[in-house]
């Protein structure tokens, strides 16, 4: 901020100031009538200010901030909690997840049907490259129904 307009700014606050203190003796010379709107006012302004509290704004401002008491309860909540129940509790949340998981690997790990042709292909070719008979499992030999290659 440059020099000049702090300087203008100043004056400007200063011929405001000056303003509302020749208003106030304008208006002590008055009836009393004013003064009770002056009383209203001032109540007003008290309505508007914060409350007095014994702790002060500083100790409610760092109880918000850091929440010693918050944490303090909760600790004390845990703190009557049967540890067993904590255990079981604890116990069926990682059986949960390990069943999840396990429903998802099952899901995501299938083999496809194509797949499974394929290997299948890939056995009988490697096989009959070697020299060797296939032999058939159970599931293909019903598949065949007596039929031989």
């Amino acid at each position: 901020m440059s020099k000049k307009l702090a300087a203008q700014a100043l004056d400007a606050l200063m011929n405001s100031n000056n303003s509302k203190n020749s208003n106030l003796s304008k208006s002590s010379s008055s009836t009393g009538a004013v003064k009770k709107s002056s009383k209203k006012a001032k109540k007003e302004q008290s309505k508007n200010r914060l409350p007095v509290t014994k702790t002060g704004l500083k100790k409610i401002k760092h109880e918000i901030r850091y929440g010693h008491s918050v944490r303090k309860a909760q600790e004390e909540a845990e703190a009557r909690i049967n540890p067993l129940e904590k255990l079981k509790t604890a116990h069926e949340e990682e059986q949960e997840i390990v069943e999840r998981n396990v429903n998802y690997y099952k899901i995501t790990n299938r083999v496809s049907k194509k797949e499974l042709e394929l290997r299948k292909k890939i056995k009988d070719l490697r096989a009959k490259a070697m020299g060797l008979e296939v032999r058939k499992t159970a599931v293909e030999q019903d598949e065949s129904d007596g039929e031989d290659y």
